[in-house]
Order: structure tokens, then C-alpha cells, then sequence
């Protein structure tokens, strides 16, 4: 590469080991040097110059910055040598680790100019920081130090974290007007803002699915507006979680604004970090100088900033809190979930209002649905009962029932309630009639797979209560409503318990409600939690609605509790019978074909005993008192010998 014939040298008294290799390298390419000190430079640049148009600077980063301000004001090119090995000038310019290439590429003469970020007229090489960021300040020591090794990385991953622990009890959003370069004005509340120049390897450059360049006449601007502490601790998570990757789209707490110019103004001063030198102003304007200061840089630098100067202005602003009511919520409190506003739900409203009246067709639908439900379950036919699944219309009063008790709205939560009511009648009613018609007494497998519900049938109840919830309140979901009815079965049990009547059978009776209580209030809790996730109401309105629903399903819960156990304790019981050989009087006995009853502290087994040699009564009693002292329990068994030759 050429070099230029004549360059002045500016560097402090303490770099002399730098200063005689620079010395060496323009004695041996035949470059005449003239040396000065920084601030000699600084305060006396034409005397310093003495006619030279190309500076070579040994420099941190603390006084990089004041001498690209001189070389731009003297019109000379600048090739730059930082003076510690984890300056972050490195990054930044991509200036070669290696010393001898360094000196070479500082000394080249195809200097070309580059953009430069002035903020408040003061020169930003890196980043600029405003408010509360969860980011470390580029001075930091562990910032610099973050890569080179896992435990490094680990370091700085963990003291990013609590530095975003502290964050969550000072974080609070403040007013700003922001204007752009086109005259774009948007008056939002943000609680930190990241500006980035030379600093795109930054946690903060991560969080945009975009690549960033310095060489494109604009101000890559970060703007941090959660509208919630729940969206504020999302943000913070992906920014740990991510790394050193991109992220695909943007957080929501998140919105980019890319622009030659930048004005944050605000009611109240406004403290920033300029790479990391603390600052303080009423309005805050970040500008981009284009191709402003002519310096040498790496054909790395340029690989990764190609020059592509683009006139429009970058605005990904719709996660950016606008609405003034939105304004004046969070600027009192972060609410720990998102609020909806009124244009929100002012369409989900209207629906559940609609869905908790019982129209003639919904009278219909129950009454249908009633019908193919307890058909199916006589026919002990799946396919038949889903379908009845998918006609009954109970899962839609049931939501609002949801809604009405997070709002404390006792309109909608009465309306519901007498829905439910009556569709629950219409196919008790159904279902003992069909029951005292059908001349059959007979338990199905249909049947008695909902006489004995569970904490998992309660499980499957509040995640089809969290699916109902967000299908109503997202229109794009809606079409799995159907999907949700399947899952949640509210007909099935209402019409089993109808033909328990029917047969006046209080086991069938008893169960089958269980089961559709369990689902009812499963549905409802999770309904209404969903609704308070997704903002349709603030923690403190939804406290008494959430106590009731809470006090039910911990009712429920215990009949729940007791059924659960039984099942494990059959399970139990049913596994070790079937693993494991008895010895009985000399004999291997196996038992296969089980089938378990556990009937309070009696267990009826029956099964057919697999043995080598015959087995008899003796043999049996023996087996009979063996399973009881090993389950502590008594033992009914109902044997059937088959002998192994």
C-alpha cells in the first residue's frame, strides 16, 4: 500500500515503547515524521502541523474523540494506533491487534471519509446512553472484557443481570417529544434510549433485526417503552438470553428510529452517557455529520459498514406508547401487565356480552347437543361425542362469566350465570329423558371414563380456559374455538349426569357434576387470569372476582386431590403385581390379565396366575396373605389358573 511522505505524530510522554516503533517504520519507509504532544496539538494545531496533512494518533478513548474534532476542523486525515490493548477503539474502527500492520494501515494514504455523531455539539464515537438503560455503560471494565473466553462471558452476563435486577425499582417512564429529521414528531413516555455510532457489536445493536451501519448519514436510535413491568422483564430476558445473536423481530418494549437527526426534548433534565462521560441537559439533539473527518481504516471496517446513503428515514414505532390515556397510566405506575384501553376491548366487550345471553339458538344448540351427547355415550361411540362436543355453546357464557368476574361487572357476570343455568337444565333434563326411554341400565366405557375426575381433568380445564380466553380476544385465533370445546368436553359430563338421574344413581350423579365443576371453575379461573394477562383489567379491580374463583377451585380441588390419589395408588398396586414374581411354597407364580379395584382399604384383584407346576388353594390363601402384608391392605382375589408347560 503507499504511504504518505509526511505525517505529524501525536502522543503522550508515557507511550514511548509505541512511539519508537512508529518512529522505526517511517524511518525504514522513508517518511518524514514531525512529532507533538496531545495537548500541544490540541491548543497549537497550525504550529504542531508545521505543513503536515496527515496526523497519526496514539490515543485512548478518552482523547480520541477531541482529536477527530481537531483533524476535522484542520481538514487532515487521521490514522489511529490505540495505546491499550482492550481499548475499545479495537471495535470500533477495527483498528489490527497486530502492532506492525497497526503502524502500516495509520500510515496509509487512502484515508476516506466517515460519518460522525455529534450529540449536543459534543463528538460520540461509540454510543449514546439516556435514562435508565439495563446496559452497561461502554467505560465499564467488564463491558470491555466480555469476550475472549466463556468465564469472561459468564462475568458479564451476570453482572448484566443485576444490573437489570436493580433496574426494576428505578425504572419509571417520563415524558419526551421526540422530532426527526423530516420534522416527524411523536410525544410518547420512554424509559431509556441507546443511540449507536461505532458501538454495533453492542447488547443494545443486537436487540434490532436489522444490520446497522455507520456510513449511511443516519442515527441508529434504541427507544426502551415498556408499557408494562411483564413487557419490561420480556425485553430484559431476550437481551441476556440472546447474546451475542440477533434477534428475529423486534421486543415489544422496543422501537427503532433511524434518522440524520434526532431532538429528545422533555419537562424535566435529561441525564445521558456520551461513551460513557456523564452528561445532563434540557433537550437532548443527536446529529449525524456525513463524511465529516477523513480517517484510515481496515478493509475490515469497510466489509462491515459499506457506504449506502439512503434519504428516507427508518421508523419502527409502533410498539412506542402514543395514546395520551396510555401516557397517563404508565407515567404514574408501571402496571405489572399491559393494559387494555377502551379501544382495545371495546369490540371483545360487545362479544361477551352477546355470548352470555341465551338466545333461541342457543336453547337449540343445548338441547342438540344434549341429544347427540347422551346418544354417544349409550353407544359409547368418540366420534359421536365429539360432535356434541363441538355443538354445545356453553364454553362461550362460561368466558364471559370469566370477565365479568375479573371486572366486577355484575350485568354481565348475572347474564352468564343464568345461562349457564339454563343450558345446564336444558341437558340434565335431555339426558334423563332419553335415560328413562332407553330400556338400558348399563354403565359404557363412555360413561365411566367421567365418573372419576382428577387434578389432570382439572389441568385440561384451565389450559382450554386459557385457550377460550386469548381466541376471544385475538380475532386470528378465533377459528380454534372448536378446538377449545373438543378439549374441555363441558356436554359429556352435564349429559352423564343427567342419565344418573334418569336412573336415579347418586355414584353417576356425583361424579359426572365433579367433573363438569371442575371444568366450569377450571375455565373460569384460567379464563379470567388470561383476561388479566392480556390488560382487560387492572390487579387491583380483579382482586374479589379472583378470591371467589380461587376459593372454588380450591373446593374442588380436594374431591380432586383424593381421586388422584387413588388413581396413583391403583396404578401402584396394578405395576407391582404385574413385575413381580411371587414365590410362593417353592412355586413362580406370575400374574397377568389384572385388573384392579381399590376400594377404600380393600383391594379386588383379579387375574390369571401363570405357574410351572399346579396351583391350589393353599397355594392361594398363601398368595392372598403375601399381597396383603405387601400393600397393607386386605386382599379380594378372583383367580384363574393357567398352567405354564
Amino acid at each position: 500500500m503507499p504511504y504518505v511522505t509526511r505525517a505529524l505524530l501525536v502522543a503522550p510522554p508515557d507511550a514511548q515503547p509505541l512511539i519508537n516503533a512508529v518512529q522505526a517504520f517511517a524511518t525504514a519507509q522513508g517518511i518524514t515524521l514531525v512529532h507533538a504532544e496531545n495537548e500541544e496539538f490540541l491548543q497549537r494545531p497550525a504550529a504542531s502541523l508545521r505543513g503536515c496533512t496527515h496526523v497519526v494518533a496514539v490515543v485512548d478513548d478518552a482523547t480520541l474523540a477531541p482529536l477527530i474534532q481537531r483533524a476535522r476542523i484542520e481538514n487532515v486525515s487521521l490514522g489511529i494506533l490505540p495505546l491499550e490493548p482492550r481499548s475499545r477503539i479495537y471495535d470500533w474502527f477495527k483498528v489490527p491487534r497486530v502492532l506492525d500492520e497497526a503502524i502500516a494501515l495509520a500510515f496509509d494514504d487512502g484515508a476516506v471519509a466517515i460519518d460522525i455523531m455529534r450529540c449536543n455539539e459534543e463528538l460520540a464515537l461509540g454510543s449514546v446512553l439516556l435514562g435508565e438503560t439495563p446496559f452497561l455503560s461502554p467505560r465499564n471494565r467488564i463491558y470491555r472484557e466480555r469476550t475472549g473466553s466463556w468465564l469472561r462471558a459468564l462475568r458479564y452476563t451476570l453482572t448484566l443481570l443485576l444490573a437489570s435486577i436493580r433496574s426494576l425499582f428505578t425504572i419509571h417512564p417520563f415524558p419526551v417529544t421526540l422530532t426527526t429529521g423530516k420534522d416527524k414528531t411523536f410525544k410518547t413516555a420512554i424509559t431509556g434510549l441507546v443511540a449507536i455510532e461505532n458501538d454495533v457489536s453492542s447488547a443494545a445493536a443486537r436487540l434490532l433485526n436489522t444490520t446497522l451501519s455507520v456510513q449511511d448519514a443516519k442515527v441508529s436510535t434504541i427507544l426502551i417503552a415498556p408499557k408494562s413491568i411483564m413487557e419490561y422483564l420480556a425485553f430484559l430476558f431476550t437481551a441476556l438470553v440472546r447474546g451475542e445473536q440477533k434477534v428475529n423481530r423486534l421486543p415489544t418494549a422496543i422501537s427503532y428510529i433511524k434518522s440524520g437527526y434526532l431532538k429528545i426534548e422533555s419537562s424535566k433534565p435529561l441525564r445521558y452517557l456520551v461513551d460513557g462521560r456523564k452528561r445532563s441537559a434540557e433537550s437532548v439533539e443527536l446529529e449525524i455529520h456525513q463524511a465529516a473527518v477523513r480517517v484510515n481504516l481496515s478493509a475490515a471496517y469497510h466489509e462491515q459498514h459499506e457506504t449506502a446513503v439512503d434519504e428516507k428515514d427508518t421508523l419502527k414505532t409502533e410498539n412506542l406508547p402514543l395514546n395520551e390515556a396510555r401516557l397517563a397510566m404508565i407515567q404514574r405506575k408501571l402496571p405489572l401487565f399491559t393494559h387494555a384501553l377502551e379501544e382495545d376491548f371495546k369490540d371483545l366487550f360487545l362479544q361477551l356480552r352477546e355470548s352470555s345471553r341465551a338466545p333461541g339458538h342457543y336453547l337449540l344448540l343445548m338441547v342438540l347437543s344434549a341429544i347427540v351427547a347422551t346418544l354417544g355415550l349409550f353407544l359409547s361411540s368418540a366420534a359421536v361425542i365429539i360432535g356434541a362436543m363441538v355443538l354445545a355453546p356453553l364454553m362461550a357464557p362460561i368466558i364471559s362469566l370469566a370477565m365479568g368476574l375479573l371486572r366486577g361487572d355484575r350485568s354481565l357476570l348475572d347474564t352468564s350465570l343464568v345461562s349457564i343455568g339454563i343450558g345446564v337444565l336444558l341437558a340434565l333434563g335431555t339426558a334423563a329423558f332419553i335415560a328413562l326411554l332407553i330400556p338400558i341400565q348399563k354403565i359404557t366405557p363412555e360413561m365411566a371414563g367421567r365418573l372419576n375426575p382428577n387434578l389432570l381433568d382439572l389441568g385440561v380445564a384451565i389450559a382450554s380456559g386459557v385457550a377460550g380466553a386469548y381466541a376471544h380476544a385475538r380475532e386470528s385465533v378465533v377459528k380454534s374455538l372448536p378446538g377449545v370445546a373438543i378439549a374441555v368436553a363441558l356436554a359429556p359430563p352435564l349429559c352423564v349426569a343427567g342419565i344418573g338421574i334418569g336412573w336415579m344413581d347418586l355414584h353417576v350423579i356425583s361424579g359426572a357434576l365433579l367433573l363438569f365443576t371442575t371444568n366450569l371453575v377450571g375455565i373460569a379461573l384460567a379464563a379470567a387470569l388470561t383476561f388479566l394477562v392480556l390488560g382487560y383489567a387492572p390487579i387491583l379491580k380483579a382482586r374479589r372476582g379472583l378470591a371467589i374463583s380461587l376459593l372454588l377451585l380450591a373446593l374442588v380441588s380436594v374431591p380432586l386431590s383424593v381421586s388422584f390419589h387413588n388413581i396413583y395408588t391403583h396404578w401402584n398396586i396394578e405395576h407391582d403385581a404385574a413385575d413381580t414374581v411371587f414365590h410362593i411354597h417353592g412355586k413362580a407364580l406370575h400374574l397377568k390379565e389384572l385388573h384392579v379395584a381399590v376400594k377404600g382399604d380393600r383391594v379386588q384383584l383379579r387375574a390369571d396366575v401363570s405357574a410351572r407346576e399346579s396351583v391350589d388353594l393353599d397355594d392361594l390363601k398363601a398368595l392372598k396373605q403375601l399381597l396383603s402384608e405387601r400393600w397393607g391392605r386386605d386382599v379380594e382375589l378372583e383367580i384363574t389358573h393357567r398352567l405354564q408347560l
